[in-house]
């Protein structure tokens, strides 16, 4: 089982993203090349500005961005609750290709909790990516993500324990976001509720 104070590090991500080596941003896509044939330099150009252009993936992800109040609430191992509370600040960086999240509680089981968080949409592979890191942690977690049909965002992960976490975000409206926290023991078989953050705008 989880200790407790590491599961807690963990569920605490609000939002989060990846980042791409230069290299790896310049490379040709293979899905939009045929295998064996190099592209001439025009081609790579119009590709590296398929690929490097935000579009409606990634202002889907700008519903977060403002400063928000935040209520936590936890499930511990005996059932009991732990409570807390802090700030929450998204700003789109690089163009509107990335959300960046600072999050701040003043006291959480005992200390200061600090997370910042990066999330994004990849457009070679058409999926939603996310990193977060926390003062909690020495893990960069690291999480895939996807838009349901309902408008909800979840966003899935490994652990450092290597149990599985998952996020299902909603927006009942503008000015609140609710994220709803679930683990997994069973490789995502079952999902047992460990926490709720509710976020209001300020």
């Amino acid at each position: 089982m989880l200790h407790s104070t590491t599961k807690i590090g963990l569920t605490l991500a609000a939002g989060i993203a990846g980042g791409f080596m230069l290299n790896a941003s310049l490379a040709p896509s293979h899905a939009l090349q045929p295998e064996g044939e190099m592209p001439d330099m025009d081609e790579m150009m119009a590709q590296m500005a398929i690929l490097g252009t935000p579009n409606e993936h990634h202002e889907k992800l700008t519903r977060v961005v403002g400063e928000w109040d935040v209520n936590a609430t936890f499930m511990m191992p005996d059932g009991s609750e732990m409570k807390g509370t802090g700030s929450m600040n998204c700003k789109q960086i690089l163009d509107g290709r990335f959300i960046k999240t600072d999050f701040r509680m003043p006291e959480f089981m005992g200390m200061p909790f600090i997370g910042i968080g990066y999330n994004g949409y990849d457009n070679s592979t058409q999926s939603y990516q996310g990193v977060w890191m926390d003062s909690m942690s020495t893990k960069m977690f690291i999480m895939d993500g996807e838009f349901n049909s309902d408008g909800e965002y979840i966003a899935t992960g490994a652990t450092a324990h290597g149990t599985l976490m998952k996020i299902v975000q909603s927006m009942p409206d503008d000015d609140t976001i609710e994220d709803n926290f679930y683990d997994s023991m069973d490789g995502g078989a079952t999902w047992i509720q460990s926490g709720t953050m509710v976020y209001t705008r300020k």
